[in-house]
């Protein structure tokens, strides 16, 4: 690779392909973009031999070795279920009481991970279940609670087991999509619950936990209390990426957004500016899951506002070294 700028600006991508089989097109996307990282979903998955044949190729493609990430939560979020068949769901874990059946979950959802070469979990889910029978926002069965303190208690055991199982947590959806009434993936939510709500309820998971966890997921939800009236996703909102996560939480991890293929971006305007906007906001990594069009469009965007002085050299940097540190800590010992 070059040394200049727009080079390295892959390095704050997340991409998704097609098929289960490493072929000429995923080569060609992986070498144009060089992400920091590819996301896997039910569609890479095919046999044991045959994801381990392709997380190995994804790993040499790249200039630099991607980030290999999953979204395996539980019953109903089961990526790999071709493969280990069905898990259980949060109420089977919960069932008898006992926290340490959440950690002992974590744990096997680690090893079934580990071996297939994946480094992130995007979970768990941190949202409080605050919906009712008639909402429809994509977390039912999904959530570990429906107060602070039980999110917590269940879903920070099972962080403790992924980790210990060598595959980090990344925690969902920042500041919180209790409250939404529609799902982000097709449209914008707007949260109504108060700042002193959000702060103590919401995000209190996140407070917990802000010195253990090494990455977070910001969702599309739109934030009143925070913000503006303006619609605005949480992912594209300063005032939330780096005035409350970075500076007044102190997180120093690494930030990623949601899929900025969802709904709730493209209600909004521009993918390409959003992308850009996304970084500039305070996201280290943004996540594009399902077209390479797309993927290939927020790369282009990306080297643009570096090459016109919009995305400035510090801010760049400052997000690489949170990358290279995020590497470090979880892929340097690893094949």
């Amino acid at each position: 690779m070059t040394s200049s700028p727009q080079a390295h600006v892959g390095q704050h991508l997340f991409i998704g392909f097609s098929g289960a089989q490493f072929n000429a097109e995923t080569r060609r996307l992986l070498r144009a973009v060089q992400p920091g990282g590819v996301v896997l979903f039910t569609r890479n998955i095919g046999s044991a031999a045959e994801l381990r044949a392709l997380g190995r190729a994804l790993r040499t493609e790249c200039a630099y070795r991607p980030l290999l990430a999953i979204d395996q939560e539980q019953g109903r979020v089961n990526r790999l279920r071709e493969i280990i068949g069905e898990v259980p769901t949060i109420a089977d874990v919960k069932k008898s009481g006992n926290v340490e059946q959440a950690e002992d979950f974590g744990r096997m959802t680690g090893r079934w991970l580990h071996q297939f070469g994946i480094d992130i979990d995007f979970a768990p889910v941190f949202d409080i279940e605050l919906f009712n029978e008639k909402t429809d926002n994509a977390l039912r069965e999904r959530c570990w609670g429906t107060s602070a303190d039980e999110v917590t208690r269940w879903a920070g055991a099972f962080i403790e087991g992924l980790e210990r199982e060598g595959v980090t947590a990344c925690p969902k959806h920042f500041p919180g999509l209790g409250g939404a009434t529609i799902d982000s993936h097709e449209q914008l939510p707007t949260i109504r619950r108060t700042r002193k709500q959000l702060l103590g309820e919401d995000v209190a998971p996140y407070v917990k936990f802000m010195r253990r966890l090494t990455a977070i997921m910001v969702g599309h939800g739109h934030y009143p209390a925070f913000d503006s009236e303006k619609p605005k996703p949480a992912s594209l909102s300063r005032a939330i990426v780096t005035n409350l996560l970075r500076k007044r939480l102190g997180f120093s991890g690494l930030i990623l957004t949601d899929d900025m293929e969802m709904g709730a971006i493209s209600q909004i305007g521009s993918f390409e500016q959003a992308v850009v906007d996304a970084f500039l906001v305070g996201a280290d990594m943004m996540l594009v899951c399902h077209t390479a069009e797309k993927a290939l469009a927020a790369h282009e965007a990306l080297s643009k506002a570096v090459e016109s002085g919009v995305i400035r050299p510090k801010l760049l940097d400052e997000s690489q070294r949170r990358i290279q540190q995020f590497r470090d800590q979880w892929i340097a010992h690893k094949v």
